[in-house]
């Protein structure tokens, strides 16, 4: 079963300037998965949330034109496991005849293809329960930097081969 995610953000896991990119449960537990992502595909998510034009098309802003042009449409992205440290994504795209065409791919350029096309994201709820950090019952849903120093209080203690079987 899938959980729709919401994009939290990008954060950098200090001291090691390691980009993390943050999705939550939007609804239930509200529990946030940490993914460890590269700075390239970090950049490229900033770019999308923020809005900031650039002066020629970014990889993720050609493939959404590429999809866009070819009659289809991104209907979700889903995080669909943790395999040996790593994790993985399936994009869903409907293809011009209605069909759907299902395609692997980083969760990073997932996520910036996701943010770029409006689409939603998921999880597969084994996924959230393998690798989900649970939220504090009593925050409320307002309190994001709260959140955001409990989940870099604990980055700071995890190694990424606390992730592996």
């Amino acid at each position: 079963m899938t959980v729709e995610m919401e994009l939290v953000g990008v954060r950098v896991q200090m001291p090691t300037n390691t980009p993390i990119l943050l999705l939550r449960e939007t609804t239930g537990r509200r529990r946030v998965v940490p993914i460890y992502i590269g700075g390239p595909e970090a950049h490229a998510i900033d770019l999308a949330l923020s809005g900031t034009p650039t002066a020629r098309p970014m990889t993720h802003d050609l493939l959404a034109e590429v999809i866009e042009t070819l009659g289809a449409a991104l209907e979700r992205v889903v995080v669909t496991e943790l395999r040996d440290g790593t994790f993985y994504a399936e994009l869903f795209l409907r293809d011009g005849t209605g069909g759907v065409q299902t395609l692997s791919a980083r969760p990073s350029d997932a996520v910036a293809l996701a943010v770029r096309t409006g689409s939603p994201i998921f999880a597969e709820e084994a996924l959230i329960d393998e690798a989900g950090i649970e939220e504090s019952e009593e925050r409320s849903d307002g309190d994001e930097e709260e959140m955001v120093e409990e989940l870099r209080k604990f980055l700071d203690e995890v190694n990424p081969e606390d992730f592996l079987p």
